[in-house]
């Protein structure tokens, strides 16, 4: 088994979708999937998965995570939407995403931008804090067992303080 702080940098090296990848013309859901396709196939943990499908991306709308497309071509606006209900739905319910990015009163372009900001921070921060805290021997049964154990704890304590926030929303808004 690789040791664990190559693992922990193969993982933090991802790929992103930049906003100059994103053509500010309208693009085909053809097109949209390819592009999801062609800069995000790294994030794929097997190489049949796929991380973006046509019924996918209808179900997003028909559940109100995204606007409704006009016509058969997605908007800038649209795909930047998309990116922030597929980085969202990898920890959030479908609910969740929604409270967030079924929204007309949101500007994705500048939420998503954010959060590319936001993943260089964490990219250098946590990968050090992971390897300082967390020092499982990953060779080993019960070492392996205890370090994915304290890392579901980890993304469990970030998904309820995710949840925290969206609930939040609701007693302010009354749930709108």
């Amino acid at each position: 088994m690789p040791d664990f702080g190559d693992i922990i940098a193969r993982v933090f090296s991802d790929q992103d979708i930049m906003p100059a990848d994103v053509p500010q013309l309208d693009l085909y859901m053809d097109q949209v999937l390819s592009l999801f396709d062609q800069h995000l196939s790294a994030d794929k943990r097997n190489p049949s998965d796929k991380l973006l499908t046509k019924t996918m991306v209808n179900n997003y709308v028909k559940e109100g995570l995204m606007t409704p497309v006009r016509g058969k071509k997605y908007t800038r606006q649209q795909i930047m939407q998309l990116l922030c209900v597929y980085h969202l739905k990898q920890n959030l319910r479908l609910s969740d995403v929604k409270a967030l990015t079924g929204r007309d009163d949101v500007d994705f372009g500048a939420c998503y931008a954010h959060l590319l900001e936001d993943k260089m921070k964490i990219r250098e921060s946590v990968p050090p804090m992971l390897d300082a805290f967390l020092p499982y021997d990953s060779d080993d049964p019960n070492g392996r067992l205890m370090l994915c154990l304290a890392l579901s704890e980890i993304a469990s304590y970030l998904r309820r303080l995710c949840e925290s926030v969206i609930d939040a929303i609701d007693e302010q808004t009354g749930g709108k």
